[in-house]
């Protein structure tokens, strides 16, 4: 017998363009970066025979932080690791570090930074917490031929702000294998280290994109590795596993192939991984509000975050594979998250973005008499939030790339009011997001294929879904019934196969609004947007209907295209 959450799921699913054709959901923005230095550092733990021992909370904590804008030519200078850097040793600095080091630009060379490390490690007991963040370039070098550990022939490294691509300025980096070896020290002194690498060592991106984009990475060097035995001995022959017990906790920008785009977050480029670290030492991912963040609830904020502020381009990674119910630090302030108090100040903020905050409209191949409502007329693609290409048709976005097909001027106004409304929706989200995505990774789904996108179980019991497709209609999801209105979604996850179909394709955005009340007020306002540009009365709607409420928001981007499988 078909279970009842089948049966709503089909109800779902039939209710709505969107969810039998095209969907398409995606997050982010800019730069990228990826580190596979730090998924590499694996198993090195569990062969020296090191138990598994979770930070203890009441002893001390120590913090190395790094950020690297400023390299030497050719190199390309960074935009946002220098913000990256700041805004965690403040947070950090908040949450009660007992000694922070904080190494940006110049001071951030390879002796100052080993030394940094002994310094405070040297200070660290057993059972006490050290903090390493790297956020800048990465790069690749030739490894020991047939290391297990590297079947390319490769190894990962953290480049610094003297490094350069030939010799000897090839060796102002820390290679994976180096970096091994010090978490090994640290587990043999019983020092928990939590290590976050906001770095790109090689790789693609999920999706192509057209517009200038700033990547934390730089091209591997030219080097032999009998040049780099010259100059230097040879990188510790160690493991660089990560296994399941291993004492630490490990985030990093992206899987070993991908590469990690730079973002633009509170009107300054970041790395998205590093914003949402910061966030979550404040607070932000203590999901059930007791003080105490798990290393579970970072990764699972962590990862949510990173993949709204990415429009899903960037997938963040964490070692072990599996987290763990372990803590990781206290929160700054206590209290779950989507409080009252939150969302007041969030929509606040997030009205103040949208009010003030035109987008940048550039056109390619074409022109136009005037810009649509909401966006002002730009000549540089770079920095363009959204460029209309008048022959093709399209709109592409930074780092999501085609977000919508088949566009006429005409259409500009509902596309430009549809991302607006999305800034909101990311603005007043803060810290309550619900993971929400595409099962398997997102990409580009063509006319006929199907996908599945899945919303994490939270605490909150009632549960609102529309969808925000690509040329700024709004959709009423659900709950269009007094029994949908009534389910009690309070531990529960969702999820909701879907099948591309019609148009319009591009980039369309699931959004899951979760409440501890039902939101009569909202599900009244939702269904009567039925304006070809009722995104732009959105912000208006969710202001009104979610004051005083409290909730967490998830947004699932979906990509779609005419295109057939």
């Amino acid at each position: 017998m078909e279970s009842r959450r089948a049966r709503q799921n089909k109800e779902v699913r039939t209710k709505r363009r969107f969810l039998i054709s095209a969907l398409c959901c995606r997050q982010g923005r800019y730069v990228v970066r990826a580190p596979r230095i730090l998924t590499s550092i694996r198993a090195v733990l569990t062969g020296a025979g090191l138990a598994l021992a979770s930070p203890a909370l009441a002893a001390d904590s120590y913090a190395l932080v790094v950020g690297i804008d400023a390299y030497e030519a050719p190199i390309n200078s960074l935009h946002g690791a220098v913000n990256d850097a700041k805004d965690i040793a403040q947070a950090l600095t908040k949450a009660g570090v007992k000694k922070l080091t904080l190494l940006t630009d110049k001071q951030a060379t390879k002796p100052n930074i080993l030394a940094a490390w002994k310094e405070l490690m040297d200070q660290a007991q057993p059972g006490d917490t050290f903090y390493f963040t790297y956020a800048g370039h990465g790069s690749r070098e030739p490894g020991k031929p047939n290391d297990p550990d590297s079947p390319d022939g490769l190894n990962n490294i953290l480049v610094m702000t003297d490094f350069a691509p030939k010799l000897p300025g090839a060796l102002n980096r820390i290679v994976d294998k180096e970096m091994a070896v010090l978490l090994k020290q640290a587990a043999a002194k019983q020092v928990y280290p939590v290590v976050v690498i906001d770095a790109c060592n090689s790789g693609t991106m999920y999706r192509s994109v057209s517009l200038s984009l700033t990547y934390r990475a730089t091209p591997q060097a030219k080097i032999s590795r009998e040049e780099l035995l010259e100059f230097a001995p040879p990188v510790p022959d160690v493991s660089t596993k990560i296994a399941a017990n291993d004492p630490f906790t490990f985030l990093a920008g992206v899987s070993d192939d991908k590469l990690v785009p730079e973002v633009a977050i509170d009107g300054q480029p970041r790395g998205a991984l590093s914003y949402a670290f910061s966030r979550a030492v404040e607070g932000k991912a203590d999901a059930d509000g007791d003080g105490t963040t798990t290393e579970k609830e970072l990764v699972a904020f962590v990862r949510a975050f990173v993949l709204q502020a990415t429009q899903s381009q960037q997938v963040s990674q964490s070692f072990p594979d599996i987290s763990r119910d372990i803590p990781v630090f206290r929160s700054v302030a206590a209290g779950p998250k989507g409080s009252q108090d939150d969302i007041v100040k969030a929509i606040a903020v997030a009205e103040q973005a949208a009010t003030n905050t035109k987008l940048a409209l550039a056109v390619r191949n074409g022109s136009l008499p005037d810009a649509p409502p909401g966006a002002t007329l730009v000549d540089d693609e770079a920095g363009a939030d959204l460029v209309y290409d008048a022959a093709a048709g399209t709109v592409e976005k930074r780092v999501a790339g085609v977000v919508a097909e088949g566009v006429q001027p005409s259409g500009l106004g509902g596309i430009v009011a549809k991302w607006r409304a999305i800034a909101f929706l990311q603005a007043m989200a803060g810290g309550s997001i619900q993971p929400f995505e595409v099962a398997g990774g997102s990409r580009t789904f063509n006319r006929g294929e199907k996908l599945t996108v899945g919303l994490a179980a939270s605490s909150h019991r009632f549960m609102t879904l529309f969808n925000l497709p690509p040329n700024g209609k709004v959709e009423f999801l659900y709950p269009t019934s007094q029994a949908e209105r009534d389910e009690d979604w309070s531990g529960k996850p969702f999820t909701l196969p879907l099948q591309v179909r019609d148009p319009p394709f591009g980039a369309e955005h699931l959004v899951a609004v979760l409440s501890d009340q039902p939101l009569d007020q909202l599900h009244t306002a939702l269904q009567k947007l039925s304006s070809p540009q009722a995104a732009q009365d959105l912000p208006d709607t969710l202001k009104n209907a979610l004051s005083g409420q409290s909730v967490t928001v998830g947004i699932a981007n979906v990509f779609t295209s005419a295109g057939t499988p």
